[in-house]
């Protein structure tokens, strides 16, 4: 697998004074395409989204590049994500939101994990970072 291609319908509220979708419901729409590239009901990647899950896994940094707006439609626009680096604790995900084949905004998180009880860092596992490789563009 490369990177996944995940559907995202844009709300609304998502929309500014301008009648495009603001900075800030973009980043919404990132965590939005991260859960369900990585949180797939049929197979999770990553570890419980909950908080007694042993293991969080957390935005670290973020990093967006806005290169077009993108205008209210009531079709989905597309989100490419992929991991780009896995070091230790962390991971790298990029991601292109697309509208009608042109990236409109290229982003990054990197994403920390952590032991749910103390904060602590939690390296990835070998077998976690084979399958986020599985996600390399």
């Amino acid at each position: 697998m490369a990177a996944l291609t995940v559907p995202l319908q844009l709300r609304w509220s998502d929309l500014d004074a301008y009648g495009h979708v603001n900075n800030v419901a973009i980043v919404g729409l990132l965590e939005q395409a991260r859960v369900l590239a990585f949180w797939s009901d049929e197979d999770p990647i990553l570890p419980p989204l909950t908080a007694s899950a042993s293991v969080w896994v957390l935005v670290a940094d973020v990093h967006v590049k806005y290169r077009r707006p993108i205008d209210h439609r009531t079709g989905p626009i597309e989100a490419q994500v992929s991991v780009s680096r896995i070091a230790g604790a962390s991971f790298v995900i990029e991601y292109a939101l697309i509208v009608d084949g042109v990236v409109c905004a290229a982003a990054s998180t990197t994403m920390a994990l952590v032991d749910g009880a103390s904060g602590t860092p939690v390296r990835v596992s070998p077998e976690l970072a084979e399958r986020l490789r599985g996600f390399s563009a």
